[in-house]
């Protein structure tokens, strides 16, 4: 069991007896939206309820898709997660688990990297995930594994692939993880994970 299933999990439990989970999600990508600075790839938006999630990945999905398509799922592969991190941002959005659930505009990119810049000031640093504004911002500063990291960075693409879960998975309440942008808001609203998001929309 996986981080992705406890917030699965979580969220099953929430919409119980509802009726949302019978509701269909459509997944698309939208390459003219803003996207958060930190994550590598495009902006797949989830729609329901009138709400709109979006998660950043290298590997989109364009579908329609019942909620309940991820209730004990395996998820297997980083497009089945990517596809599951965006309804989880999409319908904690429509339930109002989460206000941080649309990306910041351009103007606040330089703000919020430097507020980053000082949350993690003289700290190791280890970047689950690309993210290639932060691999150029803390360069001097970014750890060669998790374990000489003092804090660990997460993007989008890196709670989807392999390594990254079994990195989150392994570290998770052993050291201090931050949860970058749009593209984690579902997930650590559902299981109180650290989230970073200060001009999110």
């Amino acid at each position: 069991m996986s981080f992705w299933h406890d917030a699965i999990g979580r969220l099953e439990a929430v919409l119980a007896d509802s009726g949302c989970e019978d509701g269909i999600v459509t997944l698309c990508v939208n390459c003219d939206t803003d996207a958060c600075q930190y994550p590598r790839g495009v902006a797949m938006e989830g729609h329901f309820g009138g709400r709109c999630g979006q998660f950043i990945t290298d590997e989109p999905v364009r579908a329609n898709t019942r909620i309940s398509f991820m209730f004990g799922a395996p998820l297997k592969n980083q497009k089945q997660r990517a596809a599951a991190g965006a309804i989880i941002n999409t319908v904690s959005a429509f339930l109002c688990l989460t206000r941080k659930f649309r990306p910041c505009t351009p103007d606040c990119h330089a703000p919020c990297l430097a507020e980053l810049s000082r949350e993690v000031a003289g700290k190791q640093v280890y970047l689950v995930g690309p993210m290639p504004v932060l691999e150029r911002a803390f360069a001097r500063q970014i750890a060669d594994s998790p374990e000489e990291a003092d804090i660990l960075l997460v993007g989008g693409d890196g709670m989807t692939g392999d390594a990254g879960i079994a990195c989150i998975d392994e570290y998770r309440g052993k050291k201090r993880m931050i949860f970058l942008g749009p593209s984690s808001a579902g997930v650590s609203a559902l299981i109180n994970l650290e989230h970073w998001c200060p001009y999110g929309r």
